[in-house]
């Protein structure tokens, strides 16, 4: 586990790393955002607090993921 963790707060030390997590949470957490939200939005749906929380925390989710495999791959 802590070297999973390790893992994460070495690339996002990295520059480098870092704006590859950036760019992989834009577009992968853009997808998932219109993938969760985009049908409510459409039906003209309101957003609730739950969907707020839901759309800040989907584009995180993808950038720790990729910190993760970066400084992984990283490790090896």
């Amino acid at each position: 586990m802590m070297r999973h963790l390790s893992a994460i707060k070495c690339s996002i030390k990295d520059r480098n790393a870092r704006f590859v997590a950036f760019g992989v949470a834009l577009i992968v957490g853009s997808c998932l955002l219109a993938i969760n939200q985009g049908i409510p939005f459409l039906l003209g749906e309101p957003m609730t607090p739950g969907r707020w929380i839901s759309a800040f925390v989907t584009p995180i989710v993808p950038f720790f993921v990729s910190c993760h495999g970066q400084g992984m791959k990283k490790a090896d």
